[in-house]
């Protein structure tokens, strides 16, 4: 930040040193001020009043204003001066010499071969005789407010000056379209198109300031066609809504942040009617208090982009609002010297007349580097996300290791361990083969469970839903643990009705969701009890209930079996062995399909009647 401070106070005392204003005649004092009705062309109509201030000032209007000037030549020289306006939004001139009828043009609200004089300002080429008087009447045709002075100078100061002013300007517009360019491909080739947004940003904004000082009509595009001067409007309104764009995407502005989120879209809006309307109103001055609009509304805008970096870098600590509000900074410093300068509030000369140009640039370098920064940051980011993919893939590659090639090994073990004893007699070592074959069954449980996690992680990437009638996956759970039910004398019912329908995956809904649910039961329910499942509607939900008559859970293992990673585990009423890694992928699936998961149970500890029940809550379809 100090080495940015020092760059752009370099820049300012380069500035100064180019804009000195060569030695000038101020002839304000001599001026009379009048005001006509649009499109009347005999001065000798208009009424003439004393100046009530040092400038010439008018805010945004309908009318024309006219000014009289008294010039005296009181040498014996012929007399041969540029009389100038001083302020670059002066628009268009006519000026008429008492005594000589023809009128001659100038200004940057004109072309520059009408121009009477080929100047970005409003100048006349003033002649008069040894001891001879003049009186000037000039007619300004344009609604733009103005706060101005009259200088009478040497043709050689005069282009001095102005030469002065080329190079300022020139200076300007190569470095805004370097910083324009650089984002604008930086853009273009990366994935961040926040780049895009400020380089339309940045050139708006150098468009309209280069507008706004008659640059593009007199150095870059000198056209009869088309005067841009006349299009401020159009520019300004342009910037502000490009600007609303940018900061709503640097800043990373959503409905999060209503107030901001709210107050881009108001903004938006602000500066989309004078966008529209600058097109018609250059022919239709009523429209003069869209100037007004247009100025009130870039100025609050500035003031609410700034209270949103605030916001977003207490709140949020966004790590690039730093850069986005020292920017702003600049900006508002510059806008309202030059905003200050433009009412009449602070004198109107060479600083504060070109403060937006300067402001804007260093706006540009300071957030130039906030996205070198960020493009800094992305690629720490990047380098972090590949690690954690590689990561990932390896993770992946181990459990399908442990999930296949190990499991089948195991399995083995499993095997061999059952042919071990039935070959062995009992003894010592048939205790030791007990150990090793449930000790090798309950390894197979857990390689099982990271099996069901691993298809989890893959289901969840490629989910495709579907309609599944909850009758036929329930008969089908029910004759797929037949087995197991025979075993331990257990009754399962089925009190579902056909074509009730849900949304989800068939697959996953019967072979991780219910099986995990209905083996459980099973597991921990004694012989000669009753499994059943019910379908019922309640609400906006249709919901499947398996009910058993099991020793229960305890209150305070609930949430952790079914809703966290902890693992809880315990034995069946059988003594079958179990690793607790299932029933919490459960309501996992359940958000997957829209819906959710509940528990109710009774523990055997606490109730004389002992169960659980297990309700999936699915959305009826509509």
């Amino acid at each position: 930040m100090a080495k940015l401070g020092r760059v752009f106070i370099l820049c300012v005392l380069v500035f100064l040193a180019f804009s000195a204003r060569a030695s000038s005649w101020d002839l304000t004092s001599n001026v009379r001020l009048g005001v006509s009705s649009p499109g009347v062309s005999d001065f000798s109509t208009v009424e003439f009043n004393s100046l009530s201030t040092g400038t010439l000032t008018q805010g945004y209007s309908d009318k024309d204003p006219w000014f009289q000037i008294h010039i005296q030549n009181s040498s014996d020289q012929p007399l041969q001066k540029i009389l100038y306006f001083d302020s670059p939004q002066i628009g268009r001139l006519t000026l008429w010499q008492e005594g000589k009828y023809r009128p001659s043009y100038s200004g940057p609200g004109y072309s520059l071969e009408e121009r009477a004089y080929p100047s970005r300002l409003g100048a006349f080429l003033i002649q008069l005789g040894p001891q001879q008087n003049g009186v000037f009447y000039i007619k300004r045709d344009i609604h733009h407010a103005l706060n101005s002075k009259v200088f009478l100078t040497d043709e050689s100061d005069f282009l001095k000056q102005e030469n002065s002013a080329r190079m300022i300007f020139f200076f300007y517009i190569g470095g805004i379209v370097a910083l324009v360019l650089y984002n604008f491909l930086l853009g273009v080739f990366t994935t961040e198109k926040d780049y895009l947004h400020y380089s339309l940003f940045a050139g708006s904004f150098g468009a309209t300031a280069l507008v706004l000082h008659g640059v593009v009509d007199t150095y870059l595009l000198p056209i009869r066609f088309i005067v841009f001067s006349n299009y401020l409007m159009f520019f300004s309104s342009l910037t502000l809504l490009s600007a609303c764009f940018f900061v709503e995407r640097f800043l990373g502005i959503t409905r999060d942040f209503k107030l901001g989120f709210n107050g881009i879209r108001v903004f938006k809006f602000l500066a989309a009617v004078p966008l529209i309307a600058s097109f018609v109103v250059p022919e239709h001055r009523e429209l003069f208090f869209l100037g007004f609009w247009i100025d009130i509304s870039i100025a609050a805008a500035i003031l609410f982009f700034i209270f949103s970096g605030f916001y977003m870098l207490l709140r949020h600590a966004h790590q690039l609002a730093t850069y986005f509000l020292f920017s702003w900074v600049v900006v508002l410093l510059g806008t309202f010297v030059w905003l200050a300068a433009f009412y009449g509030i602070i004198p109107n000369n060479a600083f504060t007349q070109y403060s937006l140009l300067f402001a804007n640039l260093g706006e540009m370098v300071v957030l130039s580097l906030g996205l070198a920064y960020k493009i800094r940051v992305l690629d720490e980011q990047k380098r972090r996300a590949l690690r954690a993919a590689e990561d990932k893939d390896r993770y992946h590659r181990l459990v399908r290791v442990l999930s296949h090639d190990v499991a089948n090994t195991v399995s083995g073990l499993l095997y061999h361990s059952e042919m071990l004893k039935a070959h062995v007699e009992s003894g010592p070592a048939d205790i030791h083969l007990d150990r090793i074959h449930n000790s090798t069954g309950q390894l197979i449980q857990i390689l099982k469970s990271v099996r069901h996690e691993e298809v989890f992680h893959i289901f969840r990437e490629h989910a495709e839903m579907e309609l599944v009638d909850l009758k036929s996956v329930c008969e089908e759970l029910v004759n797929h643990y037949a087995w197991q039910l025979r075993e331990k004398h257990l009754t399962a019912e089925v009190n579902i009705s056909a074509h009730l329908m849900v949304r989800a995956d068939r697959s996953a809904l019967l072979n991780q969701v219910l099986s995990n649910i209905f083996s459980n039961a099973i597991k921990f329910s004694d012989e000669y009890k009753k499994v059943s499942l019910q379908v019922l509607d309640e609400g906006a939900f249709r919901i499947l209930e398996i009910t058993d008559e099991g020793v229960g859970i305890l209150p305070e293992e609930i949430e952790l079996i079914f809703f966290s990673k902890k693992i809880v585990s315990h034995r069946g009423t059988g003594n079958e062995a179990g690793t607790g890694l299932g029933a919490s992928l459960i309501s996992e699936y359940m958000k997957l399909f829209g819906g959710r998961v509940e528990v109710q149970s009774r523990h055997h500890s606490k109730h004389d009647v002992s169960g659980t029940t297990v309700r999936l809550l699915f959305p009826i379809l509509g």
